[in-house]
């Protein structure tokens, strides 16, 4: 996918991910179902209610926001490992800067702390949480621009030297290798 191509998806992916929360998906269900369409990522819609749970900060629980969680689950798509001897270090560099950049936005990411000011289900509630869903669903096309483009369909093979090559995967891991 060239990277031009990315740009255009991360704006495409971020108004679509909006779009299912305002219809009524969960915030994770929503982020998990729109970058799975809009970067076909191969995730059998089946499987969209692995998401459900993870809504309303893991099923009202108020833990972790559920858009990061879902958010996660996407990134885990793209350069998650399938075997135990495959690297985990750059989904872990994705996901540590989702967490970052979430929390410098928002102050945290628990979803009782996110929502704790507003009357939960209000229509003041439904607003806060789209703000969250579309600033996740940017943050994480940033990441998937930025780092992982080359593991999404289409994307490019580097991903196979990167998994087999530790020094290749340092040089990427640290911002060396660009």
């Amino acid at each position: 996918m060239p990277a031009e191509q990315v740009v255009s998806s991360e704006t495409q992916v971020t108004a679509l991910t909006l779009q299912y929360f305002r219809n009524g998906l969960h915030c994770s269900e929503a982020i998990l179902r729109a970058f799975n369409e809009v970067y076909n990522l191969g995730f059998e819609t089946q499987y969209y209610k692995i998401a459900t749970g993870f809504g309303s900060g893991m099923g009202k629980s108020g833990c972790c926001c559920g858009t990061v969680t879902g958010a996660v689950m996407v990134l885990g798509l793209i350069a998650g490992r399938t075997k135990n001897y495959e690297s985990e270090k750059i989904v872990y560099a994705a996901t540590q800067e989702l967490h970052e950049k979430f929390r410098a936005n928002h102050k945290a990411l628990c979803c009782r702390v996110l929502t704790k000011n507003v009357v939960w289900s209000s229509a003041e509630h439904k607003m806060l949480c789209a703000q969250y869903v579309s600033d996740t669903a940017r943050i994480t096309g940033e990441i998937i621009r930025e780092r992982l483009w080359e593991y999404l369909p289409e994307g490019g093979s580097r991903h196979v030297a990167l998994k087999r090559n530790p020094l290749a995967l340092l040089r990427y891991i640290t911002g060396r290798g660009k």
